[in-house]
């Protein structure tokens, strides 16, 4: 059964009726999206040696953090900046979607997946296997000789999947005198029959290394020169898309906050917050 929470059906998914009237967003985002495109056999092989090597050096590690704050993200499909994500439509043998890369993903067992709480609880308990998870998405499949699962790209509802939720950890580093935003989790929801359902948490240290090798031609607006080469990992790592704040910690805004105008008020404050505390990280860092 999919998971479907009461936070999730009492205001989460109006976010992207606020958008438009929060001029708070960055401008550091996706400027426009030409190609999205993954050999998905390259993509889902396993790392070599060296990219593993590569990839364990950049892991998210809080364990020397002072600081901390969690903030979650809805990043909608018909928000300007985020096409990414969503980008193609359909998918084919070579161009895929974000999602189906993660179907493709757990079908290969290749990455662990969690299932969604309101926080990401990664133990064994919350641990889908592949079958499960892929149950959970009600995605058909047959299982391999190896373990694997068979799925076929024309069952993925890769077109119903709305949103995506993020969470970010903002943290100051006591050890590097280093403060940062870093994205550490990503949730697709489904939109089925009227409802959303988030489907699964999915740690970006488990897939990261995967995220890299998927190329996206882009132009990023004063970011970086026109149609650079940049994979899906720059992007969320980047956080090079636009998304409202749904959640901060374990507080859910649209419970507090049941007047539009007040969860507008309290979402440019949060902003507001989020901007001064940007500030004194670069702050620290220019003092080194």
């Amino acid at each position: 059964m999919k998971y479907i929470v009461s936070f999730m059906l009492s205001g989460l998914f109006f976010c992207s009726s606020l958008i438009a009237q929060d001029n708070i967003i960055k401008e550091k985002v996706v400027d426009q999206v030409d190609v999205v495109s993954y050999e998905i056999e390259a993509v889902v092989a396993s790392p070599s040696t060296r990219e593993f090597s590569i990839i364990e050096s950049f892991k998210n590690d809080f364990s020397t953090s002072t600081w901390s704050k969690d903030i979650y993200r809805q990043i909608g499909k018909d928000t300007y900046g985020n096409d990414s994500f969503f980008l193609p439509i359909k998918t084919n043998e070579r161009d895929v979607n974000l999602f189906t890369l993660l179907v493709d993903l757990m079908s290969a067992n290749k990455t662990p997946i969690y299932k969604f709480n309101p926080q990401p609880i990664l133990d064994s308990e919350n641990r889908l296997e592949g079958a499960e998870a892929l149950k959970e998405c009600a995605i058909p499949f047959t299982v391999n000789t190896d373990g694997t699962y068979a799925v076929k790209r024309s069952d993925i509802p890769s077109e119903d999947i709305t949103y995506y939720l993020v969470k970010e950890k903002w943290h100051f580093d006591s050890k590097t005198s280093k403060g940062e935003a870093r994205v550490t989790h990503i949730c697709p929801v489904l939109f089925e029959r009227g409802k959303y359902f988030p489907l699964f948490w999915i740690s970006m240290d488990d897939i990261s290394a995967y995220l890299s090798r998927s190329e996206t031609l882009v132009s990023f607006k004063n970011v970086l020169p026109a149609l650079t080469n940049a994979s899906m990992s720059d992007i969320i790592n980047n956080r090079y898309y636009r998304g409202c704040i749904y959640q901060v910690g374990l507080r859910q805004l649209s419970h507090h906050f049941t007047d539009m105008q007040e969860l507008i008020n309290e979402r440019i404050r949060i902003e507001n917050e989020l901007d001064y505390i940007q500030s004194r990280f670069y702050t620290a860092q220019n003092r080194r």
